[in-house]
């Protein structure tokens, strides 16, 4: 781990609401928070002047391209600079071990057994310190870092993004008429607006190192750098702007803490739907399809699969349809981030509202390198060219037979019934055969004859009476004659040419 400027001794409380450092760490703990200074890394900070001159710079550049051009305001755009701060800027590693220690796999243990560590990794109050690396406080702790934490995946952290709620104001009607009334209703509006930029390294380090101990404040302990921090559940609903004593509690009332099944959003589709659509979002009503988009960015986020609603989503958006009970923001969240430290290897969620707690108890300030970006759906104005008119498919005329059509399908009968006749001869002929060895071998039988051999099986019966058939031997030249004799004819003399 790197920093960019040394944390120096650091206090036991940050005062003005801050949420407090674990109040019983003892002297020798507290130097320990500190770390060995090889493990820090002083940069020079960037002087007042040099900022403002650079400033001067990029408005000078932009200058340039004066004028209503897309390239001046492309350009202007691109020299905007990130809001995160100046600050101490965390860099992901492996951690330290002794070389005879061999790591654990959690990555392979099986969930119930991790759940279980996860409920006793408590490491707050006066707990022995074993880890090798100053970042974390347990062994189990680093191990977790580094083979669930570590874990190449598409997004490290799960993609947010603050929701435009006066786009949606405006165009409630395009987007399903009753969305603003929901939100309001279950207290989403405030949440839904929430910006915080965050550090990816210190959520990763949250989520390796975090414990939710089971007191009356409810009291989250992680770690942040080598330093242990916490905070109540009060106190973060406090920086999220909620209220967590009011509001229907998802996880406090579900049935043995089970998330429901997806075939209880059946009231959430239209009548007439079919049963395989539900637990997917995009054949809902229109009002809880884009509901379900804007939590998606939000309380339920998703780094992968967009359309399906699976786990607590499933809870969350049946009470969407049940306007007269507020919810609980801030007790979902704080729920949903613990589940997610018990996770062995899904995208670690929540990384804007985790920040909001780190800011809050650590004391130095952190390079911010997410960017919290804004989300607002998007219209397809354009029209579309009309389908081309494509003419019916026009019914063949099917035309008499010709002549010769004729022909050809009475010789065809004849061929077919010679066949027939042909084969009924064999099995007449098998039948004759059949009749005299066995006559020929009574007779021997008869005589004493004691080498006779044993009486074949009889041949197959003989096929049905066919029905008699007859070949044009003579006069088939008139089938073949072009003259106009029968009127049904006469259209085909032009096809037979």
């Amino acid at each position: 781990m790197a920093w960019t400027k040394n944390i120096g001794a650091g206090s036991s409380s940050h005062g003005g609401g801050r949420a407090r450092r674990s109040s019983d760490d003892s002297d020798e703990e507290a130097r320990v928070r500190k770390c060995p200074t090889s493990h820090y890394a002083e940069i020079e900070e960037e002087e007042e002047e040099s900022e403002e001159e650079g400033e001067k710079e990029e408005e000078e550049e932009v200058e340039e391209f004066a004028g209503y051009s897309l390239e001046a305001r492309k350009k202007k755009k691109k020299v905007q600079k990130l809001s995160a701060p100046l600050g101490m800027r965390m860099v992901r590693s492996v951690p330290k071990k002794d070389k005879h220690y061999v790591a654990v796999d959690y990555k392979t243990m099986a969930s119930n057994a991790y759940d279980e560590l996860c409920l006793t990794l408590a490491f707050h109050g006066r707990s022995q310190r074993t880890a090798f690396d100053p970042r974390f406080w347990k062994l189990e702790h680093q191990d977790i870092y580094e083979s669930i934490c570590l874990l190449p995946r598409s997004h490290m952290c799960s993609p947010h993004k603050h929701i435009d709620i006066p786009f949606i104001v405006k165009n409630e009607m395009k987007l399903g008429q009753g969305v603003v009334d929901i939100i309001e209703a279950k207290g989403l509006k405030g949440i839904m607006k929430f910006k915080q930029d965050w550090n990816e390294e210190a959520i990763i380090q949250f989520y390796a190192t975090c414990f939710f101990a089971k007191d009356k404040a409810r009291t989250v302990h992680w770690m942040t750098g080598g330093e242990r921090l916490s905070c109540t559940f009060e106190r973060f609903a406090e920086l999220l702007g909620l209220n967590g004593a009011e509001g229907y509690s998802i996880h406090s009332h579900a049935a043995n803490g089970i998330a429901l099944q997806p075939k209880a959003l059946a009231p959430l589709y239209p009548p007439g739907h079919a049963s395989k659509v539900i637990g997917t979002s995009t054949a809902m009503i229109p009002k809880y399809a884009f509901l379900f988009k804007c939590l998606t960015w939000t309380l339920v986020p998703k780094s992968g699969d967009y359309v399906s609603v699976q786990n607590f989503a499933i809870d969350l958006m049946l009470e969407m349809a049940i306007l007269d009970r507020k919810l609980n923001v801030a007790d979902f969240i704080f729920h949903e981030i613990r589940l997610a430290s018990y996770s062995q290897g899904h995208s670690l969620p929540y990384g804007h509202f985790i920040e909001a707690m780190i800011e809050d108890a650590f004391e130095p300030s952190i390079q911010l390198d997410c960017s919290h970006k804004v989300w607002s759906p998007r219209f397809d104005n354009k029209k579309k060219a009309p389908m081309p008119v494509v003419a019916p498919p026009s019914i063949p005329v099917i035309s008499p037979p010709s002549r010769f059509e004729k022909f050809m399908a009475k010789a065809q009968r004849s061929i077919f019934n010679m066949c027939k006749f042909n084969a009924q001869e064999v099995v007449n002929h098998n039948k004759l055969a059949y009749d005299r060895v066995k006559v020929y071998k009574d007779r021997l039988r008869a005589l004493g004859d004691t080498q006779v051999s044993d009486d074949e099986a009889p041949p197959a019966l003989a096929l049905p009476v066919l029905p008699e058939f007859t070949f044009p031997e003579v006069g088939y030249e008139d089938y073949f004659a072009e003259t106009p004799a029968h009127a049904d004819d006469e259209d085909d003399d032009t096809g037979d040419e």
